[in-house]
């Protein structure tokens, strides 16, 4: 269990998280603070189907007790844990959720399938407590491919697990299936594999919302390229990685959006929309600064960012790597 207490002004604000072993999805509490008394309760549908009643104690520990709308009562003790225990390769952004770190412990990938692609095998595994499934490299890949990938392949779908498990809200049990998610293979050679994973996800949020993100992997180095790794526009190229936000800001905006922009228009023909109702205006340059991307075998596809109302204008534009040449980072150690 995770409880968090801040204050808002001159009131103190409460809410917790909890998960079963045996089920690892989150289930999250409203809660208030009364008289030293903790109380926590779940309550969907506006209907109250179980409660916490916790004291704190010394040390930050806790004792309480637990009931349901069927009149059981468990006593409940909880103390801190110890997360030098807990030891992973996640990326920060989920490592920081430190409940994420237990999670891990108890995660169960199955093989469920094998499929090729140019020849190479893939085999896909599931997690024994989500809808949560992706691939890893198969059998007539060299020992020193899958001895480097297969690692990174695993934490990208230990992150996706850990993110299904988490997409919760007060209004109903998770089922472990909030997050639609779609992986697809659209690149191989023997330097490099590229896929894409869509996602489209209802966590219980005001809007449900959905995504995609491409990856181009070394598969020498295991390193995961970004795109402007592999593309660069002007001397300024950076990553929001290499360099402060501001900085990685102003080449998008300056050099990568309307340079992009310019090559796809020169394949799409875009015009600015007549109507001004129609919010699908791809000639506005500001859509195209924090794109997504997918490699593919005929070229990279292209995605422009647009504000949530007008999501729907999402479309993805192949480039051919023929228009994209001139383009290439010197750094990117391979051809287009």
């Amino acid at each position: 269990m995770k409880i968090e207490v801040y204050k808002d002004g001159k009131e103190t604000n409460l809410n917790g998280t909890y998960f079963y072993q045996n089920s690892l999805k989150d289930i999250k509490l409203e809660a208030v603070l009364k008289n030293d008394i903790y109380t926590f309760f779940f309550k969907p549908d506006n209907v109250i189907t179980e409660k916490f009643y916790l004291k704190k104690v010394a040390n930050n520990h806790f004792e309480g007790s637990w009931y349901n709308t069927d009149g059981k009562q468990l006593p409940v003790q909880l103390q801190p844990i110890n997360f030098s225990n807990y030891k992973s390769n996640l990326d920060p952004y989920y490592a920081d959720e430190k409940l994420n770190l237990v999670k891990c412990k108890f995660l169960e990938f199955k093989k469920q399938k094998t499929t090729l692609y140019n020849h190479k095998e893939f085999i896909w595994y599931s997690e024994k407590h989500c809808n949560s499934d992706f691939f890893r490299l198969g059998n007539n890949f060299s020992e020193k491919n899958k001895a480097l990938i297969n690692p990174i392949l695993e934490n990208i779908h230990i992150e996706n697990t850990l993110a299904q498990l988490n997409c919760a809200s007060s209004f109903e049990y998770s089922e472990g299936k909030g997050i639609e998610r779609n992986s697809t293979i659209n690149f191989l050679n023997e330097n490099l594999l590229g896929f894409e994973i869509s996602r489209f996800w209802d966590c219980g949020g005001a809007h449900p919302d959905f995504g995609t993100n491409g990856y181009l992997i070394d598969l020498n180095n295991g390193k995961d390229y970004e795109i402007d790794e592999i593309l660069a526009f002007d001397k300024s190229v950076t990553t929001e990685k290499q360099s402060d936000f501001s900085s990685f800001s102003k080449y998008r905006s300056t050099y990568f959006a309307p340079n992009l922009l310019a090559v796809i228009t020169s394949i799409e023909h875009f015009v600015k929309p007549k109507d001004g109702d129609d919010s699908c205006d791809y000639t506005n340059t500001e859509y195209w600064d924090f794109i997504s991307w997918n490699y593919t075998e005929k070229g990279i596809e292209f995605t422009p960012y647009f504000p949530r109302v007008d999501r729907s204008c999402e479309e993805s534009f192949l480039v051919p790597f023929e228009k994209l040449k001139k383009y290439k980072n010197s750094k990117f150690p391979y051809s287009l």
